[in-house]
């Protein structure tokens, strides 16, 4: 095959193809029904159309006269108001452009076809030909290049499918206008084969160009916004697990929303129809906009007010307390595709959904954890006050001020003590509970003998105990130093012993050994109770965690005991460890560092004073003589 054969057959090849482009998105707009892609498929339809009409008139030598040229003359001219009109339909050109675009572009086609402008290019035109026809090709440029100067602009800062497929439909009509400029003002050049082969390459280049621009695949789009993706996966997960609350969560949302389709605005409503989040449109607008979200169902592609085009896209949210909604809207350099940016939106509603559901459920307990500790912190301040007054006059009783009590008599005010006893530890765990979740419980931080907090732990329980308890302590003769509050480590211990014999209905022995070995003190209490169930034991130091017992369903209390006393065991640098099994009891074992001991100082060495002997002086008789005088 010939040079010029080979020419003539990648001619018909690439004409096919743009007609075939064209074909297609003139498919597209029939099933989508799309005022902008209608745009499209007419300027990528008709400049298919004259691509092959154009081939057709050269293979047949242009037998069909000035017809055919005509034809393909209207065409073009067609497709360049279509490309601009695709432009206006996401980013909007004023009413006198379009119109003066319309009328510049009817009034040189109606010249062109007046003046018979020649089809064959061996054809010599007359100087009022040559100015129709650059005046066309000038015109239909203008009406090209304004969308193509516009398309590469409007793509900066979008996301990155929207920013390929602007910029590939801006370069291949930016090749097309080449090919036309250089045939039509290159003169004798632009018919040597040369340039007709760099023609060709160029329209393969712009073929796939428009194409992808109009329909990229799947995997391309997938290339494409690879980064963004990666990103994005990252913001969703900080989004569930981060968020503090739901007005955060949905501002953080909406950041988002805007940068995955390139939105300008956006807002988020809750099933209640309160804004959540909001950018770039009115309040009331968003809520008109939701309100076509309350079916729920898929998302809608809608007009706002105004809007002569479809700009705004609603996704319903399905959330646990209703139908909520997101509302995303274009502005006029935001050009929406369709189907991609709306499956993109889809997607990323229903993790913002399942993101709204947790920060509600979050809030939730928040509130209820507030409530709670109010709660404690009123109830133990209320109850100390008629409480002392209660043990005030027990005391009163016991003492015999109010006359002398009956043997009944004093077992009632043992069960009297006993159960103030009760009441006034329950009231000490709910303030210590309350400061604790406040953070206002302070330590103050002694050396103290922790066999002695376990003595006065015992005295406190003593009363609590029936007669078929028997308590003991175990400690070692030397002391058992450690650095801590001394009250805070006798609620530990309290509560621990109180606990062995709550929870030993059937009494017998409830024993406290204090111990120390490897820097640790040890306090360890044991009963012969009901015990734990191994699968309960994770639960034990819940706070107000109340583990379900049929023998254990005669005692009382918050389920504060145990997680109270675990943290405050930390609070020091301890902790408390639990070994139990059904019906074997139960060993709890407090442990904290032992303090540092006391290094005193040496005393300094004083040496004793030398004691000196009298100097005794023993006098000869002559010496005595001659001390005596003459």
């Amino acid at each position: 095959m010939s040079m010029t054969g080979a020419l003539q057959v990648v001619q018909a090849v690439v004409s096919l193809s743009f007609l075939v482009l064209g074909a297609s998105t003139v498919i597209d707009w029939l099933r989508r029904r799309e005022r902008n892609l209608g745009y499209l498929a007419l300027a990528l339809g008709t400049l298919g159309l004259t691509s092959v009409l154009g081939q057709l008139n050269t293979r047949t030598e242009y037998r069909f006269g000035t017809l055919m040229g005509d034809i393909t003359l209207v065409l073009l001219m067609t497709s360049g108001y279509a490309l601009l009109l695709f432009r206006d339909s996401f980013i909007p050109l004023s009413r006198r452009l379009r119109i003066g675009a319309l009328v510049l572009c009817v009034a040189v086609t109606a010249a062109a076809l007046v003046v018979v402008v020649p089809v064959s290019p061996t054809a010599r035109p007359t100087s009022v030909q040559l100015a129709a026809t650059i005046a066309l090709v000038l015109v239909w440029t203008a009406c090209v290049a304004e969308p193509i100067v516009r398309l590469w602009a409007a793509s900066r800062g979008r996301p990155a499918v929207q920013r390929a497929r602007l910029r590939a439909l801006g370069g291949g009509y930016a090749a097309i206008v080449i090919i036309l400029l250089v045939s039509v003002f290159g003169g004798s050049a632009a018919a040597s084969p040369f340039v007709q082969w760099l023609f060709e390459a160029v329209a393969v280049i712009a073929l796939p160009l428009l194409y992808v621009g109009f329909a990229p695949p799947r995997w391309l789009r997938r290339l494409w916004r690879q980064a963004e993706e990666d990103q994005l996966r990252e913001a969703v997960h900080d989004l569930v697990l981060f968020s503090p609350d739901r007005p955060t969560l949905a501002k953080r949302a909406a950041d988002w929303g805007l940068r995955l389709v390139g939105a300008d605005g956006i807002g988020i409503a809750d099933a209640n129809g309160d804004i959540l989040a909001l950018h770039g449109l009115s309040a009331e607008s968003a809520r008109q906009l939701a309100t076509h979200a309350a079916g729920g169902g898929r998302p809608r592609l809608l007009a706002t007010s105004g809007s002569a085009r479809e700009n705004a896209i609603v996704l319903p949210l399905p959330l646990d307390a209703g139908i909520g909604a997101m509302v995303v809207v274009s502005g006029p350099y935001t050009p929406f595709f369709g189907t991609d940016e709306v499956s993109r939106l889809r997607g990323y509603a229903a993790n913002i959904t399942a993101a709204l559901d947790r920060a509600r459920v979050t809030e939730r307990l928040a509130a209820l954890e507030k409530t709670k500790s109010q709660f404690l912190n009123l109830a133990s301040h209320e109850l100390r006050s008629p409480l002392g007054v209660i043990n005030g006059y027990l005391s009163m009783l016991e003492q015999g001020v109010f006359g002398q009590l009956k043997e009944s008599g004093m077992r009632a005010l043992e069960v009297l003590k006993a159960k103030t006893v009760e009441m006034n530890l329950l009231v000490a765990q709910m303030l210590d509970a309350a400061r604790l979740e406040d953070g206002r419980l302070a330590l103050k931080r002694d050396r103290l003998d922790l066999r002695e907090v376990a003595r006065e732990a015992m005295q406190v329980v003593r009363p609590l105990a029936g007669a078929d308890h028997d308590l003991s302590l175990d400690a070692p003769a030397q002391a058992v130093t450690v650095f801590g509050d001394v009250g805070r480590i006798l609620t530990i211990i309290t509560n621990l012993l109180e606990n062995a014999i709550k929870y030993s209905p059937q009494g017998g022995r409830v024993q406290c050994i204090v111990a120390a070995a490897d820097h640790t003190a040890s306090v360890t209490v044991i009963d012969g109770g009901i015990g734990i169930a191994r699968e309960d034991l994770p639960r034990l130091f819940n706070r107000f965690e109340r583990l379900q017992n049929v023998k254990a369903s005669h005692v009382g209390g918050t389920g504060l005991g145990l997680y109270l006393s675990r943290e405050l065991a930390r609070q020091h640098s301890g902790d408390i460890q639990v070994e139990s099994r059904p019906g074997a009891g139960s060993r709890f074992t407090l442990t904290l560092p032992l303090a540092a001991p006391i290094e005193e100082p040496e005393a300094p060495m004083v040496a004793e004073p030398e004691i000196l002997a009298p100097r005794l002086h023993v006098l000869t008789p002559d010496a005595e003589s001659e001390s005596q005088p003459a």
